[in-house]
C-alpha cells in the first residue's frame, strides 16, 4: 500500500480549512477501499479479469444502468458528457481516481432537483386519455431523452401512464361498489377520480423524491464500487458495514433487537409487524402502526429519528442481547408512550426449515414434506441453527411419524451455507462424494459423507423450480447423480455453480482505524461441480419431471445476470449409484403421462404462455379505451390463474403432533402454523410429488 499511502499523503496536505476534515476522511476512506478492493479481486478471485478498457466499459455501462435503470433521469447530453470515461475507469481503478463518480454523482443529483422541481406542475393539469398515444415500458427499447425539453415530456408520459393505471383501478372499485349496491359508498364522476389519481401520484413522488434526498453520497460510491468489482462475476460483491450485517441476519435467521420490522411513512419511522415471540411480542406495549419518535439507550439522552432513513434508526435500535432500548412512541390515538424493552436474540422462524403430513386423499398414504426456504448457518456460533441440523431433526421426526416417502422442497431457495449442503445430502446416502470444489489453482477437491449408513432410505423427491439455487442445486445434483431422488420442477434451476467468501475488509487494512469500519468484500474464489464432473453454472440442473409453472417460457437464471462466469466441467469422482435407474423411467413415465392428461397443468402451461406473451408486450396504449381493453384482458387471465392455485385438490395436509406439543398454547404459532399447512392442499406440483411417491412405493410392493 505504498503508492496508497503516499496518495492519501497528498489528501490530507490540501486539508486547509477546519470545514474539510469530513471531506478529507471520506477522500481517505476511498482511497483505502479501492485500494483493498483491486488488489483484492486481482489476487484472490477465482478467474480474474484484466483491468483494462474491456474491464472499463462494462464498469461504465454497468454503473448507468445502477444509476438509471429505467432511462428516466439522464439525457443524452448527460450521456455525452460521461461517456469521455467510458475507456478511462480501469486507469482510474489503478489511480485511485474517482473522477467519473463525481461527474456522474453531480449529474444525477442535479437531475434528481430538477426533476423534483418540474413534476408537480405537470400533475396540476388534467390528462386527456382520448388521444391514440403509447409508452414504451422496455428501457432497453427506448433511447435517452435528448435534452431537458424531451426529459419532461417523457415524464410527462410516464407520470400520465401512472394517472391512467390509478385511475381504471378506481373505476373498476367504483363499478363493482355500484353493482353490489353498496350504500357507503359515494360515487365519483370521472373528472372527480382523474383529480384525485393525480393527487396520490403527486403523493407517491413526493414520498420517493423525499426518500431519496436522504441517500449519501456514501451510498452511491458504494454502489460504484460494487460495480468495479462485479465486472469479475455477478456474485462477487463489496458490502458496506450495514449491508454486510442485513446479509448475516438473512443467513442465519436471527438478530439481536427487539424483533419489530420498520418503515419510513410520512417522515416517521413506523411500526409494520412485529414477530411474534420477540422481546417486543413478549413485553406487550409495542404495537403495529406505532411511530417512533426517539430512541433512547438505557442511560443515554433520546435522540429524535424524526424523518432519518430507516437503516439508520434500525442502527440504534438493535443492540447485544440483554441491554434495555427505550423507544418513544406516538399512539394512533395520538398519545405519546414511552417503552423500555430489553432486546434479545430474535428468530425468525419463516427462515428455518418446517415439515408436515401430506396425503392423497385418493389413494391415501402419508408422506413427509420438508420446506427448507434456505441453507442457513451461523458462522459466528457453531452452536446455533444450522439447515443441516434442522434436516435431520425434520426427518426424524418424518420417519418417526410413520410416513411412506419424503418429499423436500426447495422451490424459491437461493443456497446458503455449502458445507450444510453436503450434510443434508449425507442424510439420504451412504459415505461417497457429494461435490467437487475447485480453486483457482490445483485440481478439484471432493467433498462428501464421511459418516457411515443412511438416516433415510425410503422414496425421496426434491422440488425446484427456476430460483433454487446455489447449494439447492448441489444438494439436487448429487442425489440426482447418485440415482437417489427423484427430481421434479420447471425446465432448469438458476444456474449458479461458484462459491463465495467474505471478507472484512477491515482485517485486510493496516491501520487506518480512522476510516474503519470499511466493509466487506464477498469474492468468489472457487467453483463447484456435480460428482459426475459437470457444472451447474449457467446449465443448472434439469429435473427428472418437468412441469410447466409461471417462469417456464421467461429467461431467468445466472445467464440473465451481467458478466456471469462460463461453464466449464472436471472429471468425475469415483462414485456408485443406487440401483434406482429402471424403477426411475417407469416413475418419470408414470408421472409425465399424468401431466400431459391433467387439466390443470394445461391450464398452468397456458398460464405460463400468457405470461411470457404479456411481458413481451411493452408497448402500452395511454388511451383509456385501448388501456381498459387491455387490462380488463390480463386481469381476466390473472383471475383464472388464482382461481386455478386456490382450488383445493385432493391433499390433506397435517402439522406434525410433536410440532403442536412443542408450541403448546402459543395461539399465534398455532394459527401461522395451521395457515402454513393449509395452503398446501391448493399445490398442484406437491401433489404430484405425493402421487411419484405413491408408485415408488407401488413398485417396491410389485417387486416383492
Amino acid at each position: 500500500m505504498k503508492y496508497l499511502k503516499s496518495v492519501i499523503l497528498i489528501v490530507l496536505l490540501i486539508w486547509i480549512l477546519p470545514g474539510c476534515r469530513a471531506q478529507v476522511d471520506e477522500q481517505k476512506k476511498n482511497l483505502v477501499l479501492m485500494d483493498l478492493l483491486k488488489r483484492s479481486v486481482e489476487e484472490g478471485h477465482f478467474n480474474p479479469v484484466a483491468i483494462d478498457d474491456e474491464y472499463s466499459e462494462k464498469v461504465y455501462n454497468l454503473f448507468i444502468e445502477q444509476l438509471d435503470p429505467l432511462k428516466r433521469f439522464f439525457t443524452e447530453e448527460d450521456m455525452a458528457e460521461m461517456k469521455k470515461y467510458e475507456l478511462q475507469l480501469d486507469n482510474e481503478f489503478k489511480d485511485y481516481n474517482t473522477n467519473f463518480f463525481e461527474l456522474a454523482y453531480h449529474i444525477l443529483q442535479k437531475r434528481l432537483q430538477q426533476i423534483e422541481d418540474f413534476y408537480p406542475d405537470i400533475l396540476k393539469q388534467p390528462f386527456s386519455f382520448e388521444e391514440e398515444e403509447y409508452i414504451e415500458m422496455d428501457p432497453d427499447k427506448r433511447q435517452y431523452p435528448k435534452n431537458d425539453e424531451e426529459l419532461r415530456k417523457a415524464w410527462e408520459q410516464m407520470l400520465k401512464y401512472e394517472v391512467l393505471n390509478w385511475l381504471t383501478d378506481k373505476m373498476e372499485q367504483q363499478e363493482k361498489a355500484i353493482a353490489r349496491a353498496d350504500t357507503s359508498f359515494t360515487p365519483k364522476t370521472l373528472d372527480q377520480l382523474e383529480t384525485e389519481a393525480r393527487e396520490k401520484i403527486n403523493k407517491r413522488y413526493a414520498d420517493w423524491f423525499h426518500e431519496m434526498n436522504k441517500l449519501e453520497k456514501a451510498d452511491r460510491f458504494a454502489d460504484y464500487l460494487n460495480c468495479l468489482v462485479s465486472v469479475f462475476d455477478p456474485h462477487t460483491n463489496y458490502f458496506p458495514p450495514k449491508d454486510k450485517e442485513d446479509f448475516d441476519i438473512q443467513f442465519s435467521g436471527q438478530l439481536e433487537g427487539i424483533g419489530a420490522t420498520l418503515q419510513s411513512k410520512d417522515g416517521y419511522i413506523t411500526v409494520v409487524s412485529i414477530v411474534p415471540g420477540g422481546p417486543a411480542w413478549k413485553q406487550g406495549e409495542l404495537e403495529v402502526n406505532d411511530k417512533i419518535i426517539k430512541v433512547a439507550q438505557e442511560s443515554g439522552e433520546p435522540v429524535d429519528i424524526t424523518d432519518w432513513r430507516v437503516d439508520k434508526a434500525v442502527q440504534l435500535i438493535r443492540g447485544k442481547k440483554g441491554t434495555i432500548v427505550k423507544l418513544t412512541v406516538r399512539k394512533l390515538n395520538g398519545v405519546e408512550k414511552e417503552i423500555a424493552i430489553q432486546r434479545d436474540i430474535v428468530i425468525i422462524e419463516e427462515t428455518y426449515a418446517k415439515s408436515a403430513i401430506v396425503e392423497d386423499t385418493l389413494t391415501g398414504g402419508k408422506v413427509g414434506y420438508i420446506f427448507l426456504p434456505s441453507f442457513y448457518a451461523n458462522f459466528e456460533d457453531p452452536n446455533g441453527r444450522s439447515s443441516s441440523r434442522d434436516m435431520l431433526q425434520e426427518v426424524e421426526k418424518l420417519k418417526n411419524a410413520g410416513v411412506q416417502g419424503i418429499i423436500i422442497d426447495l422451490r424459491g431457495n437461493g443456497g446458503g451455507s455449502l458445507q450444510d449442503a453436503i450434510e443434508i445430502a449425507g442424510i439420504f446416502i451412504d459415505q461417497g462424494p457429494v461435490v467437487q470444489v475447485k480453486g483457482r489453482m490445483g485440481n478439484p477437491r471432493v467433498y462428501g459423507d464421511p459418516q457411515p449408513g443412511i438416516v433415510y432410505e425410503g422414496p425421496l423427491v426434491i422440488m425446484v423450480n427456476p430460483i433454487s439455487a446455489s447449494a439447492s442445486e448441489i444438494l439436487a445434483a448429487a442425489l440426482q447423480d447418485y440415482h437417489r431422488a427423484i427430481i421434479t420442477g420447471t425446465s432448469k434451476t438458476f444456474g449458479k455453480g461458484t462459491v463465495q467468501r467474505f471478507f472484512n475488509l477491515d482485517d485486510l487494512a493496516r491501520g487506518f482505524d480512522e476510516v474503519k469500519p470499511l466493509g466487506s468484500l464477498k469474492l468468489t474464489i472457487q467453483k463447484f461441480y456435480r460428482i459426475d464432473g459437470g457444472s451447474t453454472q449457467l446449465k443448472g440442473v434439469t429435473p427428472d419431471i418437468i412441469m410447466s409453472d409461471p417462469y417456464t417460457y421467461l429467461e431467468i437464471g445466472e445467464s440473465e445476470l451481467k458478466y456471469p462466469m462460463e461453464w466449464t466441467q472436471v472429471n468425475a469422482a469415483n462414485y456408485s449409484t443406487f440401483n434406482n435407474e429402471y424403477l426411475f423411467t417407469s416413475l418419470k413415465k408414470r408421472s409425465n403421462d399424468r401431466i400431459k392428461n391433467d387439466k390443470r397443468f394445461q391450464m398452468l402451461d397456458e398460464h405460463a404462455r400468457q405470461i411470457k406473451t404479456r411481458r413481451d408486450k411493452t408497448l402500452i396504449p395511454l388511451k383509456m379505451e385501448d388501456f381498459k381493453r387491455q387490462n380488463d384482458e390480463n386481469l381476466e387471465q390473472s383471475k383464472a390463474f388464482d382461481k386455478l392455485m386456490k382450488d383445493t385438490l385432493s391433499l390433506k395436509s397435517t402439522a406434525l403432533s410433536v410440532d403442536l406439543q412443542r408450541i403448546g398454547s402459543d395461539t399465534t404459532k398455532i394459527n401461522i402454523l395451521k395457515k402454513w399447512t393449509k395452503g398446501l392442499r391448493t399445490d398442484p406440483y406437491l401433489l404430484e410429488s405425493v402421487r411419484i411417491v405413491r408408485d415408488w412405493n407401488a413398485a417396491i410392493v410389485q417387486k416383492r
